[in-house]
């Protein structure tokens, strides 16, 4: 036999409330308060004070979750050359550059520079480095915010100064 079974004993009774009982009355009057909130002055303040806290918390959240997203860089084509002259151009360099050895890039901006060294530094590959900001320093001295992707929650962050000389960028 099932113990749960309603043939060999009753079921509950319903709880039924009177439509005129007190349980009514406080959901009258509970629904009823921000109207009789409404109806004074010092309330209809209070009322567009929280409406207009209520829109600038949507409103911030909503951009806080469309934040802008990282840009493609676009591809370097010379000065005077057609699409397609760039194009089979780009498919030249990658092929060179596939055949490539690793090391063999030359890091051209100061946040590649920044974040070679510091991937060196940490021993990562360059991948997991990103730079994501810069300060000038001088006209030849930046710094530049590098952060890692490591091992669980450590993502380890330095300021690299790079100084611009004759042969490029370097770490100093």
């Amino acid at each position: 036999m099932n113990a749960e079974s309603t043939v060999f004993r009753s079921s509950r009774p319903a709880v039924v409330l009177p439509p005129g009982g007190e349980g009514a009355r406080a959901a009258a009057s509970l629904l009823a308060w921000p109207l009789r909130l409404a109806a004074t002055p010092i309330g209809r303040r209070l009322l567009g004070a929280v409406v207009l806290a209520v829109v600038a918390v949507g409103t911030i959240s909503y951009l806080y979750d469309s934040a802008d997203q990282p840009r493609v860089p676009a591809i370097f084509r010379p000065a005077g050359l057609s699409a397609e002259a760039g194009a089979t151009r780009a498919a030249a360099v990658d092929r060179q550059a596939a055949a490539a050895p690793v090391g063999a890039k030359k890091a051209a901006t100061a946040s590649e520079v920044a974040a070679a060294w510091f991937a060196a530094r940490q021993k990562l590959t360059v991948e997991k480095v990103r730079p994501l900001q810069q300060r000038r320093v001088s006209a030849k001295e930046v710094q530049v915010l590098v952060v890692a992707e490591g091992a669980g929650p450590k993502m380890p962050s330095q300021y690299v100064t790079v100084r611009k000389g004759p042969s490029g960028w370097k770490v100093p």
